[in-house]
């Protein structure tokens, strides 16, 4: 008891500076929230799991786009409509480009050096810099024949084992952004560097969900021994940081070594180090978060594409009718893409249906603000609710059903619809591995389209069994293992996967 008395009172004293800069720098109204209570403000209001529901309900429940609340004085900004995230985190995207500094992940867990998490200035730029230069629109295509390579690949794994497609999907996209990361060959199975990243990357998702630590609200509390009541994310901290040092210089390590002795094939590593205009721990960097953000957010995604042909047979007929059509008898390559704007159409709304990043990654107001008549301090943590944006009716009618028709005008996509998608970031953060990560997605879908059904699984009865679907709260939505039947739609098409050239 003593102890929790003594956490409140530091609450408090560390939250009265804010207390008073609110009160002493404007009269304007914060944005409308749930009602603070003294000292503790909301923390008992923070839902635990899916906030984005409860915040998109808050925004309907306090008819705002806006909402404020409050965790021991530490303000927190939800935006959840396209307009308010354009007016903000676009048009102002000077006060809004920074990150809060999140103690649980950037110190304890190690994550600092990951640009994704990194605060507003020079280092982060130097890192974006150096990956823009991989993964532009222009560039990214240099990482095409490693990309049909592993999907091509997954295929056959599929073909091999379909009940285990879940794993396969991750050990794919795995083998894949390693080898265009590092040049490393990977092991078909078990692979000691994939093992290190999912660890790593498994510990941060975690973690990485803002406010679930009271860490971050409460720096001084790093200082706690792990034993002490309560401190357990010290002790789940001291179990993680190793597995992050691990995924930035084991793979690191290993490329550099290779690329000394002229062993490798053309990488991130290798291009950094050839131009020579960035320090080793930039590409170091560089090559991590590839990994961190290619891995994790694709093979959710294309996971989900699995779930939307269970669920919607007659989408996959039309995907692979438009892919006979422009493919004919051969599988798919990226040339084919522009071709199929179905399958274009199919990719996106697998981003909408299902956000994989439903609150994104939080921004910080750097100055004070004000918008709409609401006064937004500075220092607050900003999040756009992406989930939200996602299911606006005006953009996306019957948002709950999976309907690609909805990107396509006079049969092309829809650029306005195309270009507005929230799913890669906002503003200077936008992610600038999104033409890859959709290139990659794109491909995959098409590849799988060309050959196999998905269908749902029968039981040893021959009746049909409707799947399971379920998607778990977290900073990445992930989503359970589920049965579907997954077979070659012809002799053909299993010839195809077998015969198929890896380049």
């Amino acid at each position: 008891m003593t102890s929790h008395i003594l956490l409140l009172t530091l609450a408090f004293l560390l939250s009265l500076p804010g207390f008073y800069r609110l009160r002493r720098k404007t009269r304007l109204p914060l944005p409308p929230g749930p009602k603070r209570y003294p000292i503790v403000g909301n923390l008992f209001d923070k839902p635990a799991d899916y906030q984005w529901i409860k915040y998109f309900e808050w925004s309907k429940e306090y008819n705002s786009d806006v909402i404020y609340f409050s965790i021991f004085g530490k303000p927190t900004i939800v935006l959840n409509s396209r307009k308010a995230v354009n007016d903000l985190l676009l048009a102002r995207s000077l006060l809004y480009s920074d990150r809060p500094t999140s103690t649980m992940i950037n110190e304890l867990l190690g994550w600092e050096s990951m640009f994704s998490f990194a605060p507003y200035g020079q280092p982060w730029r130097a890192r974006r810099r150096a990956f823009s230069q991989e993964f532009t629109s222009g560039q990214s295509v240099y990482h095409r024949p490693k990309q049909l390579r592993n999907i091509r690949g997954l295929l056959r794994r599929i073909l091999n084992e379909p009940d285990d497609f879940f794993h396969h999907i991750s050990y794919s996209l795995s083998t894949s952004i390693i080898s265009i990361a590092y040049g490393l060959e990977v092991k078909p199975e078990n692979d000691h560097n994939i093992q290190l990243c999912e660890a790593a990357i498994g510990q941060l998702s975690r973690a990485a969900l803002h406010g679930d630590y009271l860490v971050d609200v409460l720096p001084i509390l790093k200082h706690v021994p792990s034993w002490i009541p309560g401190a357990g994310f010290k002790a789940y901290a001291e179990e993680a940081r190793p597995k992050t040092m691990a995924m930035l210089e084991v793979p690191y390590g290993e490329a550099r070594e290779r690329i000394r002795y002229g062993t490798i094939e053309q990488s991130i590593v290798s291009s950094c180090l050839a131009r020579g205009d960035a320090e080793e721990d930039v590409i170091r960097d560089v090559a991590s978060i590839a990994y961190a953000g290619g891995s994790e957010t694709s093979h959710v995604a294309l996971k989900t594409f699995f779930v939307a042909m269970v669920l919607y047979p007659d989408v996959q007929k039309r995907g692979q009718q438009e892919l006979d059509t422009y493919a004919g008898s051969q599988l798919p390559t990226f040339d084919d893409l522009p071709h199929m704007p179905y399958v274009h159409a199919i990719m996106l709304e697998v981003l909408r249906w299902q956000a994989v990043l439903p609150l994104g990654v939080a921004h910080r107001l750097t100055e004070d603000d004000t918008y709409n008549g609401y006064y937004l301090p500075k220092g607050a943590t900003v999040l756009a609710n992406t989930w939200a944006l996602l299911r606006d009716e005006e953009y996306y009618p019957d948002p709950d059903g999976f309907y690609p028709d909805r990107f396509l005008k006079d049969g092309k996509i829809n650029p306005k619809l195309c270009e507005a998608m929230p799913n890669f970031g906002y503003g200077r953060r936008i992610c600038p591995g999104r033409h890859f990560a959709m290139d990659s997605l794109q491909m995959s879908i098409a590849s799988i389209l060309a050959v196999f059904n998905i269908d749902k699984a029968r039981d040893d009865r021959g009746q049909v069994m409707e799947p399971e679907i379920e998607y778990i709260s977290g900073f990445t939505r992930h989503l359970r293992p589920f049965k579907c039947a997954i077979t070659p739609r012809s002799p053909e098409a299993e010839k195809l996967v077998n015969n198929a050239d890896f380049l």
